[in-house]
């Protein structure tokens, strides 16, 4: 059924290239732009038997160039062109496809043969061989040298376009696997930070239980006490088992050992474009890297960088054209790292608790479900524990917001 398919797309298209002609030589014998385009598909389209597919066209293409409209007359119109595309075939078939080694120098110099003598095929029916002279052997010989040329610059040109498409698209899932174990690793960061709660959790149970045991409480009470300690011990355990297992996984996910900041912000850059478009937001960004550095915890610095920037848009919210900025610049013996926005501002009131685990102002207004509030907490603790910097912010109400990043520059010489 596919072949099938394959073999109507080709007599499509070289039925439609043969509209693209020219008279040569005699009456009725034309040169066109088809035999190119058959050519073509028999180098992509490997899994055809190139004398099937060319019997097949050349029935169809030159009965639709049959403009004859007595019955009787149609077979002679008909056989020098499908004369040309049975020999094409049958040539094509002995010369290359049967051929185990190929490449593109034997499907050049098979296509360059076929042309020709196909071509010399249907002259010498056309003329009954007897008008064929050595001039329009060398005016055939013209025609299938250009003929081959044309196929071979389009053939060179859809490999390049391949290539091409196919670099993107790794270039793509590149980006995406950064991002993605960006994020990964910067969850199993925060999840650390989580475990040695639950650490200090179990230890205040068990002090608990010693106490209620010292003072002679009721037993149920001492038991109670002394089951809390265990779960909470137990939930450790699973929770770090998890947690190792994120690790590895992140761990083994990419390798790069550093990176230049610039091809962080690029990445940065497309991806945050990329959800701007997705949600229709009239947003302009305006990214500058001022220095070039290279980042070893670069991971980390991206989800510093993506969750300041995400921050700003969601507090863009709907405002017509909104605006968010990055800045990194090195001043003195640090790197400062900005992101401006022209969105809805922070209250003065909140100004002590935005890096608090657990806050946010932002909520869905359709489920009414407030945000998990750990984006800010995520970046304070990165920057002060990995990168040993510090993060402020200044905000106008209803006007502006500005997150400043200091890093010294000593954090990314490791």
């Amino acid at each position: 059924m596919k072949k099938f398919k394959n073999i109507l797309v080709v007599v499509i298209c070289v039925s439609i290239a043969s509209q693209v002609y020219f008279n040569f030589l005699i009456q009725g014998f034309t040169i066109s732009f088809s035999v190119v385009v058959f050519s073509i598909f028999l180098y992509n389209y490997v899994g055809l038997n190139p004398m099937k597919t060319a019997i097949i066209t050349g029935i169809i293409t030159s009965f639709i160039h049959s403009s004859v409209m007595d019955f009787d007359k149609i077979p002679k119109m008909m056989t020098p062109e499908m004369a040309f595309f049975v020999t094409y075939g049958v040539m094509f078939y002995f010369l290359y496809y049967k051929n185990r080694k190929k490449d593109l120098t034997k499907f050049m110099i098979s296509i360059f043969f076929c042309d020709l003598f196909s071509n010399i095929v249907e002259l010498s029916i056309r003329t009954q061989i007897t008008g064929i002279n050595s001039n329009m052997i060398k005016d055939l010989l013209i025609v299938a040298c250009i003929r081959s040329l044309m196929t071979l610059i389009i053939l060179i040109a859809m490999k390049y376009y391949k290539s091409f498409l196919i670099k993107e698209e790794h270039e793509e899932r590149y980006r995406r696997l950064i991002l993605l174990t960006s994020g990964f690793k910067s969850e199993i960061y925060f999840m650390n930070k989580n475990a040695a709660e639950i650490e200090d959790v179990m230890k205040k149970s068990f002090s608990v239980y010693e106490i209620v045991s010292e003072n002679h409480y009721p037993e149920e009470l001492k038991n109670l006490t002394l089951d809390i300690a265990k779960d909470v011990h137990e939930i450790k355990k699973d929770y770090i088992r998890v947690m190792r297992g994120l690790e590895e996984i992140a761990n083994n996910k990419i390798d790069i050992e550093r990176m230049k900041i610039k091809d962080i912000i690029n990445i940065l850059e497309i991806d945050t474009k990329d959800y701007i478009i997705t949600k229709n937001l009239d947003i302009e960004l305006d990214f500058r890297v001022e220095c070039e550095f290279y980042v070893l915890e670069h991971f980390y610095l991206m989800s510093i960088i993506r969750n300041l920037i995400f921050n700003s848009i969601e507090a863009i919210d709907n405002k017509k054209r909104g605006l968010v900025k990055l800045k990194i610049e090195k001043i003195g013996d640090e790197y400062v790292f900005s992101v401006f926005d022209n969105g809805t501002g922070i209250s003065e009131s909140n100004f002590d608790f935005i890096f608090n685990p657990g806050f946010s102002t932002k909520y869905n207004k359709e489920t009414g479900s407030i945000c998990r509030g750990i984006g800010l907490t995520l970046v304070r603790d990165l920057v002060q524990d990995i990168f040993k910097g510090s993060i402020s912010v200044q905000s106008i109400k209803n006007k502006s917001t500005t997150f400043t990043v200091k890093i010294p520059t000593i954090s990314f010489r490791r």
